[in-house]
Order: structure tokens, then C-alpha cells, then sequence
């Protein structure tokens, strides 16, 4: 039986070669060998509410890292790689990063959805892969139903501020009422927080009580 697994691995490695996402070291079972994970920096996880520029509607906010160089190789090729397992591995680390106090009081987790045009060009959602690999870990049911993207918007990375804010305008709708049910909100990178508050605008207009925005990265600040 051992013999068979060995061999078994080694066929599966030669199919399905794996590397680590920042530094290519031939790895096992893994995203990233352990030298590149210790250099992903953890936040201080605190609610980081006040460090956002649009809040509204959100209750709570929490980052698991800094975005360095390594999280930038990793979400690039988890969005542009067709590689969706990335946000599985990436759900799995955030969820074992956060304390239980984060997420406990969470009735679901939900991703940010993406609008059907851009899902069907890139042939799947980052934010429900990581979002998936969360819910699992933590035990709580994810549900990526929830919230609905009603308008193609263009990337926000191309925006500024102002306009950010302006292109997520009720964006979202949401697929049932949510009364009183906690709601934890998914994406990779927290910015000005524009597309959580559009998210959470529309979760709390359909009777969501509270609102939890959790995401992987945040650019990285005086700290």
C-alpha cells in the first residue's frame, strides 16, 4: 500500500506539478513553502473600521495580512491564472490566522459576488473560493446566494475615491430576506472599502442585523 501511494504521488506530481506561488520551490500540499509563509505579515487583527474611508453600513472589519510583494504574486495568480484551489488554500490559512472572536457570532459567510459577464470571462469567483475555504474551516455555512451583483461595474482599481464609491451605487441586491442574521462579507483585498459598504448597504436595506467585512490583504500602513 505504501509503494502505491508513493507511486501514486510521484504520478500525481508529475501531472499536476506543484511550486510555491512566490518563489517556484517544488513543494507539497501547499501554496506557498514555509520560508514565504513566515514572510506574509499578519495585521494586528483588530477591527479596522475606522481605517477604511467607506465604512457605512459595515459594522466590523478584519484583515488577516499586510499586502507585501508575496500576497500580491498569490491574489494576481489566484484571479488571473485560473488557478480557483489558490482561494480554497488562501481561505483555509486566513481562517487558522483569525481569532474565533472574528467570525463566532456569524450565522453565514457570504463572497462578494461577481457580475455574471465577469464570472463567465474568468470562469470563476476568487472571493467564493477563499470564502468556501473559510466557511469550512470555521464551521460556519457559506452561502454564496446571499448578495447579487445587479450592474457590470469597471474595475475599481481604476478609480479614485470618489468614483469608487460612485461606481458600486446599489450595484447589489440581495436573493431573500435576512432578518437579523449576521452576515460576514468575503473578498481578497480591502481598499477603501467602497464594495463592502455597497455589499453591506444591501444585505442591512433587507434586514441583515450586522455586518462583518473579511478580507485577506489591506495595503500596508504605517504599523
Amino acid at each position: 500500500m505504501n509503494y502505491l501511494q508513493s507511486a501514486g504521488n510521484i504520478m500525481m506530481k508529475l501531472v499536476f506539478p506543484n511550486f510555491c506561488l512566490s518563489c517556484n520551490k517544488d513543494i507539497d500540499h501547499a501554496i506557498l513553502c514555509n520560508l514565504c509563509l513566515d514572510r506574509l505579515e499578519v495585521t494586528t487583527h483588530q477591527n479596522r473600521i475606522n481605517d477604511i474611508h467607506f465604512s457605512e453600513f459595515i459594522d466590523e472589519a478584519y484583515v488577516c495580512w499586510w499586502y507585501n510583494n508575496i500576497l500580491q504574486e498569490v491574489i494576481h495568480k489566484m484571479k488571473y491564472s485560473d488557478r480557483a484551489r489558490i482561494g480554497l488554500e488562501m481561505g483555509y490559512l486566513a481562517a487558522n490566522n483569525f481569532e474565533a472572536s472574528v467570525y463566532k457570532q456569524l450565522d453565514y459567510i457570504t463572497p462578494v459576488p461577481l457580475h455574471h459577464i465577469k464570472n463567465r470571462e474568468r470562469g470563476y469567483n476568487q472571493a467564493m473560493w477563499i470564502a468556501k475555504g473559510f466557511a469550512k474551516e470555521v464551521g460556519i455555512p457559506m452561502d454564496s446566494t446571499i448578495i447579487k451583483r445587479k450592474t457590470h461595474t469597471v474595475s475599481q482599481t481604476t478609480l479614485d475615491r470618489e468614483e469608487r464609491l460612485q461606481n458600486m451605487e446599489n450595484a447589489f441586491v440581495t436573493s431573500r430576506p435576512l432578518k437579523e442574521l449576521r452576515i460576514g462579507i468575503i473578498d481578497d483585498v480591502l481598499t477603501t472599502g467602497a464594495t463592502m459598504s455597497a455589499c453591506a448597504k444591501a444585505l442591512k436595506k433587507n434586514g441583515a442585523a450586522h455586518v462583518t467585512a473579511l478580507t485577506l490583504a489591506t495595503p500596508i500602513i504605517n504599523h
